[in-house]
Order: C-alpha cells, then sequence, then structure tokens
C-alpha cells in the first residue's frame, strides 16, 4: 500500500510540474550583454538605491547619480540592486555604469501585492553582495511570531546567506518569547537581545556586523532604522553625502537604505515586509532548509518521505517531534509550509 495518498500524490505531482513552470519563468535572469559582468575591477563604485533608470552610487566618497549604459537597453532596476558593485565611467559630467562585478549573492523575494511597475506573483530583487542577514524581531508591537522568522530563515538559507536573530525591544521580554528564541538558539540561529531605548546589546549587535556587508530584514515597526542610528550613533538618519572626515555616510530611500558606518563595513536595511511569498519553491525542497532534519536523513521508511502525511511509524521526523527531540513549532511551521504551497 503507497505510504502517500494516490490522490494527494498526484495533485503534488501536478502542483509541482505547474510551480516549476512558474518558478522558472520567475527566477530567469534577464538577457544581457555578456560584457557586462566582470569578475574584477581595481575602481569601483557600490550601489546605495536604484531608481527605474538610474541608480546612487558611492564613488569616492561622495554619492554619484549614475545611469545605465545605453546599449543594454533595460531598465536599471532589473539588472542593478543595493549592495552591487559597478564601474563607473564619466561621460560630458554624467556618470555611466560600465560594468557590474560579478556578485557573491543576491537576495530576492516574491512579490505578494502589485504596483504599477511589478505585478503580483513577480520576482523582486532586494540586496546583492550580502555576507549577513539580521533577521529583526520585536518582543512586542509588533508582536513576535516564529513563523516569520521561519519564512525568513527560508529565503535567507536557500540564497546561501548567513542569518542572526535580533530581538528589538528586549526590555519587554517575556517568558513567551523567550521559549520561541530558544528554538531558534537549539538549532544553531545566533540571537542578540536588544534595546534601542534601554541601549542594551548595541555593542554585541555591531560586534557581529563589523567587517560585513549586512541586511536588516524584518516587519514594519520592529525597529531596524532604530537600530541602524544606534549603530552609527546617529539621532536621526538624513540623506547626505559622505563626510571626508569620517568617509561614513547614508543615504535614505524609498525602498532599501544604505549606510557605511565603518569602513569595512554597512547595513542595507528594507522597507517592512507584511507577508513573505514562498509559493516559488518546490514541495520537495522545504525540508532541506529545516537543519534540525538533517540528521535523520534516510532514516525514514519511504526515501521520498515528505514529513507531511505518512504514518508516524515510517516517518523518522515525525517520531523526533512526538519524541520531542524536534520543536513541534518548528514542524508545525514546516507543515503550514507546505499546504500552502498545496493550496496554490
Amino acid at each position: 500500500m503507497s505510504h502517500y495518498n494516490s490522490f494527494d500524490s498526484f495533485r503534488t505531482k501536478k502542483s509541482k510540474e505547474k510551480k516549476d513552470k512558474a518558478r522558472k519563468k520567475a527566477l530567469t535572469n534577464t538577457v544581457i550583454k555578456d560584457d557586462f559582468v566582470v569578475d574584477y575591477a581595481e575602481d569601483f563604485g557600490i550601489v546605495i538605491e536604484v531608481k527605474y533608470n538610474n541608480a546612487y552610487v558611492l564613488y569616492h566618497d561622495d554619492i554619484v547619480f549614475a545611469k545605465l549604459r545605453k546599449d543594454l537597453n533595460i531598465a536599471c532596476n532589473k539588472i542593478v540592486y543595493p549592495g552591487d558593485k559597478v564601474v563607473l565611467e564619466k561621460k560630458n559630467n554624467d556618470y555611466i555604469i560600465q560594468n557590474l562585478i560579478k556578485r557573491k549573492s543576491l537576495l530576492s523575494r516574491i512579490k505578494v501585492d502589485s504596483t504599477r511597475i511589478e505585478t503580483k506573483g513577480s520576482l523582486k530583487n532586494i540586496a546583492a553582495n550580502v555576507d549577513l542577514a539580521v533577521i529583526v524581531v520585536s518582543a512586542k508591537e509588533p508582536p513576535l511570531h516564529s513563523k516569520f522568522i521561519d519564512r525568513y530563515l527560508l529565503i535567507l538559507q536557500s540564497s546561501n546567506i548567513d542569518s542572526v536573530i535580533c530581538l528589538n525591544k528586549s526590555d519587554l521580554k517575556s517568558e513567551q518569547e523567550e521559549k520561541i528564541l530558544d528554538i531558534y538558539r537549539k538549532i544553531g540561529i545566533k540571537v542578540i537581545e536588544t534595546s534601542t531605548y534601554e541601549n542594551i546589546g548595541i555593542e554585541e549587535l555591531r560586534d557581529v556586523l563589523r567587517g560585513k556587508q549586512a541586511i536588516f530584514v524584518g516587519n514594519s515597526g520592529v525597529g531596524k532604522s532604530s537600530l541602524t542610528n544606534a549603530i552609527m550613533n546617529y539621532n536621526d538618519i538624513k540623506t547626505g553625502s559622505i563626510s571626508q572626515k569620517s568617509k561614513r555616510g547614508c543615504h535614505t530611500t524609498t525602498s532599501s537604505k544604505y549606510y557605511i558606518w565603518e569602513d569595512d563595513s554597512s547595513i542595507i536595511d528594507t522597507p517592512g515586509i507584511r507577508s513573505l511569498d514562498v509559493s516559488s519553491f518546490d514541495i520537495e525542497e522545504i525540508k532541506e532548509y529545516f537543519y534540525e532534519f538533517d540528521e535523520y536523513k534516510g532514516k525514514c521508511k519511504y526515501r521520498d518521505c515528505l514529513h507531511y502525511k505518512e504514518p508516524l511509524d515510517s516517518c523518522a521526523i515525525k517520531y523526533a517531534v512526538e519524541q520531542g527531540k524536534i520543536n513541534k513549532n518548528r514542524y508545525d511551521s514546516y507543515v503550514r509550509i507546505i499546504d500552502g504551497l498545496n493550496n496554490k
């Protein structure tokens, strides 16, 4: 007898085929000229903000306005993102982006809501060359929900970006929030507790960010901008050019914000994201991003076990949950994601 309901199996297969096509369409890179991407350049600028047809670039201690070279014949915001390193050429007092230096990472998400330019379900690239992602959550206002952390981790892990969790407003933390944080500590995710109001944990966060191009992600209201202010010792972040004395600068945008707080340390602050769409993932790959499952690989009765609707006695993951070896909340989060993919 099949370990998986035949109708569900058929539905999963058809759903996977449909999502595979949609995902390939969404993730297909725009075709650009072969000479645009280069492996290395000694002189380059860092993209701070991208508008439709142009970008603000930190270049030689100034923030300059640059356009994409015309022969590419594509909107700038389709191939250049905050954090990108670009080669500039000055022509008639205008800066032209001639080349993009090959990225080491690119963080993307699927848009849930529509704009005039981008449609619902389209791929939105957020930032490039990210060394570390800080998932900022708060103890209160808004309350801490593990499902958002799990979805952020899923997206970040699929992009091969290291992550830490930062609980802001930690002075308001209760036993309930402590239990949620312990779930992630036990699976090896570093947790930093901060309070910009009480000046708690700021130096620890600086130590983690130092020497990295980091990105702050999280819902609106969790205090990402307040943390950036605290890291930079600023009371208010405003648009401005680089100080010749400190070589530090910032550029406030309506999308991502890029801040340099030390010569080799920067923060990309993203707008608050109300929901995270993971519909571009295949059902079969979700389990690969729940690292606590790794210990039980190959121990299920069936090789293609999804750890979903299979009987308890045939699934090592379900048995580990039953025994308390895998956190039930994390497993429930896994099931909710699978349910969501099955119902799309």
